[in-house]
Order: structure tokens, then sequence, then C-alpha cells
């Protein structure tokens, strides 16, 4: 066995006999024999050892300096006094001040039990510790990524906001939420999403600072820990990194994945409180980061308190919406460019609140995607407005060339039901397929092309239109759109509404509309609000438009009363 060992003492004819007794014990040494205190510090300095055999009277030193300078060295290494003139009550006090053993220099038969003995406590030691170690990580950090976990995070936070405090230095909390990593881990699995909960953990890592504490709070939650900042800007820059970082695509099990994220930003000098209250306004400023549009960053300011309180109602009444049947659709005419006659229309949501009134879409919408009620309510929407276009078929109020828009979020476009959904949907209702216009952005067809361009296959074989919806405003990528069944490209209103005095925006619409058409497809423009514009399209050939200038969105009631002067007009041309 290969021992490392130290030995203090002023005689090399007394360590030769410790050498010998050793080595005929099966020891192979490598040590060092030092007689003086300041050989003994640099001996500890500089060499990791097993074993320390110390005599008790040295040269201007004893067996306590020894213990003393082992002590402070924090090595945990067995000391084991051996002397030949060292009495009972001096042997006692050594093994209080941290002795392990101590043997008279006749009596060396005592020393190999005492050394093996000594040795393997130290490993029993190191085994207890290093488990102890494991617990306590195991405690601390997230299985999944090995991130700091929840309790790390408020001990350390609580820990921050002292010495903050104390030194007067500024402290910033970034809660950081995954963008539609719900969508994805409903779809591809639990599987593929801790992949993609992993990458994303690496990539937040690398783009904070090496001191900052980083913790899973969450599902798709991270909180960032950032002490000693020189200014607010050091916590912008970071967050900005993150979201720049989390843009980028994850390549998970050969799918292309894209998630993005929102965080909320708060400064130990916003808040009096403890670090629960500042986690809790960090989570409401990344809430108006999300509300704004996603991969931004928001900091904390007062208002955003109170938000936050109505935000959570509003999130507590939406599980009971559906149920009370609070939701209603509203219809916005889609009008034939050239003929001025109804296309259709798109069915849009309204929640009607008994005390709120009528909830703008914009407050309600993202909270459908998180909660994951976007799939009962998205299925409600394509039902109702497909039940009332079958009626309204029935009637004779409307015809086969009457056609009703439906969005569909990437929760519901991802889901395993969505083909059997619409098939279902059509059977009931009766609506023929190809009345039905389904309608998707850029960006959810682009997460998974190989399985979007099966979904829409199969859609467009049942015999139902599909459209691009905001086009535009995403990836825009040709060698992608070639690829999918797509029947309709709808400009994006951004670059519409302001065409007449943006030339860029003139550029872009007419762009659009002529790829469309060289890719045969039809065209449709958002957000026209007046003639001017209207003038505009017909003049590029657009196929149809939807805005104010004909029509806002409209109840159900309205609606028919926009059909109903339609078919007196064509009886009067007729």
């Amino acid at each position: 066995m290969y021992l490392n060992v130290l030995i203090i003492d002023d005689s090399e004819d007394d360590t030769l006999l410790l050498v010998r007794e050793l080595n005929k014990n099966g020891y192979v040494l490598q040590f060092e024999r030092v007689d003086s205190l300041a050989a003994l510090e640099k001996a500890l300095e500089q060499h990791h050892w097993q074993l320390v055999i110390a005599d008790h009277t040295l040269p201007g030193f004893n067996s306590t300096d020894v213990l003393d300078r082992v002590k402070k060295s924090g090595l945990d290494v067995p000391i084991i006094i051996v002397s030949g003139t060292i009495d009972e009550v001096v042997a006692v006090n050594a093994m209080k001040s941290g002795a392990n053993d101590y043997i008279m220099k006749d009596r060396l038969a005592r020393l190999i039990p005492a050394i093996e003995r000594e040795l393997r406590d130290v490993e029993t030691r190191k085994a207890r510790n290093q488990a102890e170690q494991a617990l306590s990580h195991i405690a601390y950090h997230d299985s999944l990524t090995n991130l700091a976990n929840r309790s790390l995070l408020n001990d350390r936070l609580e820990q921050g906001l002292v010495r903050a405090r104390r030194d007067n230095t500024l402290l910033a909390l970034l809660f950081v939420d995954l963008d539609r990593f719900k969508i994805i881990n409903d779809t591809f699995g639990h599987v593929t999403g801790d992949m993609l909960l992993q990458s994303a953990a690496d990539r937040i890592r690398k783009a904070t600072r090496r001191q900052d504490l980083i913790a899973r709070y969450g599902s798709d939650e991270f909180v960032i820990l950032m002490e000693n900042l020189e200014s607010r800007n050091e916590a912008a820059a970071v967050a900005q990194n993150i979201i720049e970082s989390l843009l980028k695509p994850f390549n998970i099990n050969r799918h292309e994945m894209y998630v993005g994220s929102s965080i909320g930003i708060v400064f130990s000098r916003d808040c009096d409180g403890r670090g629960e209250m500042l986690i809790r306004k960090a989570d409401a400023a990344m809430s108006r980061a999300k509300s704004l549009g996603r991969n931004k960053y928001q900091f904390y300011v007062a208002e955003l308190g109170d938000e936050s309180e109505s935000r959570n109602q509003l999130e507590q009444n939406l599980y009971q919406a559906l149920a009370r049947a609070e939701f209603e659709l509203f219809y916005q005419p889609q009008v034939h460019v050239e003929t001025g006659l109804l296309r259709g229309a798109e069915a849009l949501i309204r929640w009607r609140h008994p005390t709120l009134g009528l909830v703008p879409p914009a407050q309600f919408i993202d909270l459908l995607e998180e909660t994951g009620l976007v799939l009962p309510v998205g299925e409600w929407v394509m039902k109702t407005a497909a039940q009332q276009w079958s009626d309204w078929l029935q009637s004779g109020l409307i015809s086969e060339r009457h056609v009703i828009s439906v969005n569909i979020s990437s929760y519901q476009f991802r889901g395993a039901d969505l083909v059997f959904s619409v098939g279902n949907i059509l059977a009931e209702t009766g609506l023929p397929a190809h009345m039905l216009d389904l309608e998707l952005t850029e960006g959810t067809l682009m997460e998974d092309t190989l399985l979007s361009q099966q979904i829409l296959q199969t859609l467009k074989e049942m015999g139902v239109n599909l459209s691009i919806d905001d086009f535009g405003t995403g990836y825009s990528s040709l060698s992608y759109l070639k690829k999918f069944p797509i029947d309709y490209l709808k400009i994006d209103q951004s670059f519409v509404r302001d065409l007449i005095n943006n030339e860029d925006d003139a550029v872009i619409a007419s762009a659009i509309i002529g790829l469309s058409h060289n890719l045969h497809m039809k065209v449709i423009a958002e957000g026209v609000e007046s003639h001017e514009i209207l003038q505009f399209l017909a003049g590029r050939k657009c196929d149809i438009y939807q805005g104010y200038h004909f029509s806002k969105p409209v109840p159900t009631s309205a609606f028919s009363d926009i059909l109903h002067a339609e078919q007196k007009q064509i009886q009067a041309m007729g």
C-alpha cells in the first residue's frame, strides 16, 4: 500500500526506525522529514499527506504547535504522536487538541494497528462527506437541468438581499418563461420536452455571468439572481443575451424546434420586502413582456402589481367561461376585390364577462394557451362557426361559395386529434369541407416542417381550404412555402394599413401578391381601412380583402343582416 507520510522529528535515526517499521508491514512510503515550523508549513502547502507522525518535543516547538498548524491548514489527516518522553497528562492533552493517538518509541508494535485504524476512519469520513454532499446537492438542485432549485434560490436570494442592503449594492432578479414550451411538450412528449429544457438551461447558463445563480423555478420557468451590479443595464444586457440565445432553433431528435422567451426584471431597490415578493414582481413583469409580443424583457414598475392580480383573477374566471357559455363568435366579412361580393368571413372569439363586459381578445388569448384551454375553446370555435355556417347554408342565406375561416393555434395544430376533430365537426354539422378555411401562422408551420407537411396534406385531402395568416411577419421561407399545400396567403395588416404613405409597405404588399400568384395561391389583405388602400390592392390584382373599410367584426345577428343585404343586392342585379 502506497502512503504519503509527513514525519516531524529532529532525529534521522528515529525517522529511519519509523520508515523500517512501516516498510516491514507492507507500506511503500513517500515521505518527508521536517524539524521546524517553517518547514512544516511549507510541506503542508506543497503536498497532499495521508498521515502525519510527529515527535512531541522538538527544538523550539512541540506537538501542540504541530496540531495547531495542521488544523489551520484544513487537512483531514490522522496525526499520531510518537515520542520517547511523553507523560500521560501530556498525551491526554494532545488527544484533546486533535491528535489521533500517541505511541511511545519503545512500543512501535502499536504503530501499525493505530495507522490502519485511523486510515479506515479517514475513508469512512470521506465516504460519509461525499454522501452528505450528494444528498445536499440533490436537496438544492434540479435533477433534470442540474440548476439550483427553489430551495437554494430562496436561501441565496434572502442572503443576497441582506448583503445588498448592508453594502448598498444593486441586486437584480430575472424571471424567464419559455414561450410555446407546453405546445412542444404535449406534441412531442415529455422525453423530448426534457431534452429541450436541458438545452435551454445550458443556453441560459452560457448567456449569464459566471457568478450568477440560475434556478429552475417551474416546468419551463427559470430565475436568475444577479448581485453586485454596476447598473441596471447589466441586467438588461443579460436578459437580451438570453432572448437572442433562445430564439435560435433547437435540434432535438431530428426535429427543429422554436421556443423563445419572455423575461421580467426587478431590482432590490424596487422592493422592500422579502425574496418571495421580489419573485412575484419579476413574474408580473414577465407577464407584461409576454403580453407585449414575447421575446422581450420588461422592467418591473409599480402598476404591474395590480395588473398581475387582475390577470390571475382573469385566469380563474377563464376556466369557467366555456361551461357558462360566456364565449361568443363575431364575424368579420371577407370580400372579393373585383366583384365586391362576400367570399365569407373570419370567425373571431369574444368573451362576454358577466361583470367586466366584453373582454378584448388580447387579454385572454395568451391565457388560453398558457392554461391549455386553447384546445377545448379552439374546438368550440370551429364547431360553433361550422354549425352556424351550415345553418345559414340550409336556410339559403349563403351558398357553397361562401367560406368560413377559423384560426388554428399551434397548440391545436400539433395536437394528435386535429385531423380527427375537423372530420368529426364536418360530419356533425353537415358543412361541406370546401366551405371551411383553416388559418395557420408561419411560426406554427415552421416548428416542424416535415410534420406540418404531413398534417396539411391530410387536411387538404379532406377538402378543406388552408391559409397562412399574418404572412410577412414570420419566416417567409420560400423553400418551405412551395412544399405546403396552401390555398391562401393573408398579408399581415401591418403592411397594409399604411401602404399609401409608406413605400416599403407598398413594395412588400405588392411582392407578396406577386409571389402568391406565381405559386398559384390567392391573396387576402387584412387591415383594409380606406378606399385608397382598396384601389391600390385592386391595381395589384389582390383577390380578397378584409378590414374596417367594409366592416369591423360583428355579432352573429349583424352578420346575418350583411348576408341579407347581399342577397337583395344580387337579386337587384339579376
